[in-house]
């Protein structure tokens, strides 16, 4: 089974982009998986926070209506163009399982080393326990998806699915990432989401404060 959540090593910072063939390849794993409801298999001491569940409802909404429609219209197109178009719909279909696949099967994940910030079919990050300052429950947004910047604040970064923020997290010690576009970003503050972000900062917050003791 692949879930993404073994024991490998993971170096601080943001993740490289996949390719084309390698997200491919991830998708199609999270989706029989997903699909089976195989359970996900943690390591010890790695704690899932997951993420994202209203993101994957509005895809749910969405491709339920293309199903509908695109139902209506193969009824309307001559039989040469059926095929052509039941196939567009099956790709259509697969693409926005798999999108909620791989953020469900991606938790976020804290150990006593590193908080891992994932977005399933987008980059994720990795930030050590000892960068961590203090986390907080804050609802906002910020224009884009997957790591960026975070327009008109100077270090900040988002690392979410969607535009939709529920947590940030103040580093103790900056963060030099590097980004999809433009120039490297030293981080300071981090916006995230959680699908309970209360949970999420208590969690945070405790390996902080068992980072400082003795």
């Amino acid at each position: 089974m692949h879930d993404h959540t073994g024991p490998e090593s993971v170096e601080a910072g943001s993740a490289p982009r996949r390719s084309w063939k390698q997200w491919t390849g991830a998708m199609l794993r999270d989706l029989g998986d997903w699909s089976a409801r195989r359970p996900m298999t943690l390591p010890e001491g790695r704690l899932p926070i997951p993420h994202s569940s209203d993101v994957r409802m509005i895809v749910w909404a969405f491709a339920g209506t293309d199903l509908v429609t695109g139902f209506v219209i193969d009824a309307m197109l001559p039989p040469a163009g059926r095929a052509i178009h039941l196939l567009w719909m099956v790709f259509s279909l697969v693409l926005s399982l798999g999108f909620c696949a791989m953020t469900a099967r991606s938790p976020h994940l804290l150990d006593s080393r590193n908080l891992r910030l994932r977005t399933g079919p987008f980059r994720e990050l990795t930030i050590p326990v000892e960068a961590l300052g203090s986390v907080r429950v804050a609802h906002g947004s910020t224009h884009g998806y997957g790591l960026r910047r975070v327009q008109g604040e100077d270090g900040a970064v988002a690392c979410t699915v969607g535009s939709a923020t529920s947590f940030v997290i103040d580093l103790e010690e900056p963060l030099l990432l590097r980004l999809r576009k433009g120039e490297p970003v030293l981080a300071r503050r981090i916006y995230a989401a959680a699908d309970q972000p209360g949970e999420a900062a208590r969690l945070i917050s405790r390996s902080v404060a068992g980072r400082a003791k003795p």
